[in-house]
């Protein structure tokens, strides 16, 4: 078989019978958890040890993914004979998970090509943050989310945007009504923005709260609407999961192109 096409069957998500692949998804997916908590455990006090071994670590993720990065992108022509290989090659570079690894990657780099700081450098090598978004792209299940995710975006865009006028509707009112009682907390009508947030999303932390007649009424009715509001992101991706189920039963063991459509062998 073909180097080219057999690495190519390696790196993309695996299927049942196919081991190296297996290995090789979950090899990554392990390699970002590990990356990952020692970004998090580096912002702590640790002795120079352990700090070194953090940065042998890094070295050592950081040139596996920026491997995977490069075999990506070279074996991206694979992905669709209806384009040439550059072309192909660049809509892969430019899709969200090659972005991901990109960013990802980048900061360990940045350092050696900039003149920065060392407190900007810790911020940018906590994008490494970024790399448990590369788990999804090994793990089926989390591959399901993102791609019910990306069919109901326009949806659940409308039901965010209906969500963020009523707040703003919310604040407004509530302004008006508790501006005179409160001057300090309610200052103008932007102001009762967090409590809309809060009170729309059924948090309700209670630091800010109506205490006219009026108020309270106004806060009583949004409350109550926001548990029916807050419902329907909930159903539309209930009902995205549920046709991604009937979907994949259908296309059951086929794999098509992103960019056209057409259908993948392996």
């Amino acid at each position: 078989m073909d180097i080219k096409r057999r690495i190519y069957r390696i790196i993309q998500p695996h299927k049942k019978d196919d081991t190296p692949s297996a290995l090789f998804d979950w090899f990554i997916a392990f390699l970002v958890i590990l990356d990952v908590s020692t970004t998090i455990l580096d912002t702590l006090v640790l002795p120079g040890r352990v700090v070194f071994c953090f940065w042998v670590l890094e070295i050592f993720t950081v040139a596996v993914f920026t491997v995977e990065y490069m075999l990506r992108v070279w074996t991206a022509d694979l992905l669709c004979s209806k384009t040439t290989p550059f072309k192909a090659r660049l809509k892969n570079a430019l899709t969200f998970v090659m972005i991901v690894d990109f960013i990802a990657v980048a900061p360990f780099y940045l350092h050696f090509l900039l003149p920065i700081n060392l407190h900007l450098l810790r911020a940018f090598r906590l994008l490494r943050i970024f790399r448990l978004l590369k788990i999804k792209h090994y793990i089926k299940t989390l591959s399901q989310v993102s791609s019910v995710l990306r069919q109901k975006a326009s949806q659940l865009f409308i039901s965010l945007f209906i969500l963020f006028i009523l707040m703003i509707v919310a604040s407004v009112l509530m302004y008006t009504a508790e501006h005179e009682a409160q001057p300090d907390v309610f200052k103008n009508a932007l102001s009762g923005l967090w409590w809309a947030v809060i009170t729309l999303t059924t948090v309700g932390y209670g630091d800010i709260y109506p205490i006219t007649v009026l108020g309270k009424i106004i806060g009583s009715f949004f409350s109550i609407f926001s548990i029916a509001l807050i419902a329907i992101p909930t159903g539309i991706i209930s009902a995205g999961f549920i046709e991604n189920f009937h979907e994949k039963k259908t296309n059951k063991d086929k794999r098509f192109c992103p960019y056209c459509g057409e259908k993948l062998d392996g």
